[in-house]
């Protein structure tokens, strides 16, 4: 074998492995799972499981509940996402809420805090879709949305006012509970 051969073995040989592993080299996103017990059994939106995504784009979410319905034979049932972008900050930076039945609407805001007042809605890309057949609320904030952040955590809160008198409220892991840290 020639010096020239051994050379040009060496560069297909190079060049392979660096397409190799620029072809098979997973984008970077990291997301949680998690499952919370049957605790709001007087309401049919009991949250059951949450799963979030962080990846460049996005962060992507998808509650599960116990029965979504269509259509409410009492008060309505809704869905809060808190987000916190800042682990030095108290609190949310940001709220998504939406509503649980056909025909309610969904809307991104900024938020200072657990008890702060929800400010005007956002314009950015976001989305939220109901399954009623899954029993699955999905949906996506794009990352600029949120200030593009490096990590991300959830907290979510189920509200179901069938007996305005006393409402059923259910949190993921507990009241005010986040999700870990995500990474982008």
């Amino acid at each position: 074998m020639t010096a020239r051969s051994r050379a040009a073995r060496i560069a297909l040989v190079a060049a392979v492995a660096t397409a190799t592993l620029t072809v098979t080299a997973p984008a970077h996103a990291d997301s949680v799972t998690l499952t919370d017990p049957a605790d709001a059994t007087a309401s049919l939106s009991d949250i059951r499981k949450v799963a979030v995504g962080h990846t460049a784009a996005r962060v992507t979410f998808r509650v599960r509940f116990t029965d979504l319905r269509r259509t409410s034979e009492a008060g309505p049932s809704g869905v809060q996402l808190y987000v916190d972008t800042n682990g030095a900050r108290k609190g949310p930076e940001h709220v998504l809420g939406s509503g649980l039945q056909s025909g309610t609407d969904y809307q991104l805001a900024r938020v200072r805090g657990w008890s702060g007042a929800a400010g005007n809605p956002m314009s950015c890309a976001h989305r939220v879709r109901l399954d009623f057949a899954a029993d699955v609320l999905r949906g996506w904030i794009a990352r600029r949305c949120l200030g593009a952040p490096a990590q991300v955590r959830l907290a979510v809160r189920m509200t179901d006012h069938f007996d305005g008198s006393h409402p059923v409220t259910d949190w993921l892991k507990g009241p005010r509970k986040w999700t870990r840290w995500l990474a982008r």
